[in-house]
């Protein structure tokens, strides 16, 4: 079903601030998302903990993205950082392409409660402003919890991937022009 991403964060975006991710805030980039692999530890969550995400995606692996204009950040009204996504042009992963961003790494701050589901949203919105027609993104196989987060968001099933040791499922979501 079609969405229409744009009515439902038009509230939102006096709040939040979506935006590129600037060069000096990349160790920050990179510390919220070590932060958020120490949690899946701590809870138990088998994910980029366990996949050596560390060594797969290093700090100038984020630097790279941001100067591809791809790295983006959610910021509070006072510029901290509580969510990180990558917006990318195309993705491996997907056999078919099609006018779509591939979201990866999304991450929000373990204290930052509803903070990835409005970057999720606000994603939704700039993806529909840049003329695509789908987010497309990938969630780990067996991870209930993210499965059910990204279909009650109206993600359908479109697959799956298979990148070193991470196997995943591929989602999309079609969005209103």
């Amino acid at each position: 079903r079609a969405y229409n991403a744009e009515k439902e964060v038009a509230a939102m975006e006096t709040k939040y601030i979506f935006r590129q991710a600037k060069k000096e805030e990349i160790p920050a980039v990179f510390d919220l998302i070590m932060g958020r692999v120490a949690w899946m530890d701590q809870v138990g969550i088998r994910q980029w903990n366990t996949t050596k995400y560390d060594q797969r995606y290093p700090l100038s692996y984020y630097e790279q993205r941001r100067q591809m204009e791809e790295l983006f950040v959610l910021t509070d009204e006072a510029g901290q950082i509580l969510a990180v996504g990558a917006l990318l042009h195309e993705d491996e992963r997907w056999p078919v392409p099609d006018s779509a961003y591939y979201l990866h790494h999304l991450a929000s701050r373990v204290d930052a409660k509803g903070a990835g589901s409005v970057f999720l949203q606000l994603a939704e919105a700039y993806t529909a402003r840049m003329g695509k027609r789908y987010l497309r993104l990938d969630s780990a196989v067996g991870n209930g919890n993210l499965a059910h987060f990204y279909a009650s968001r109206g993600y359908v099933e479109a697959g799956t991937c298979t990148d070193g040791l991470y196997e995943g499922i591929l989602r999309q979501k079609e969005l209103i022009l």
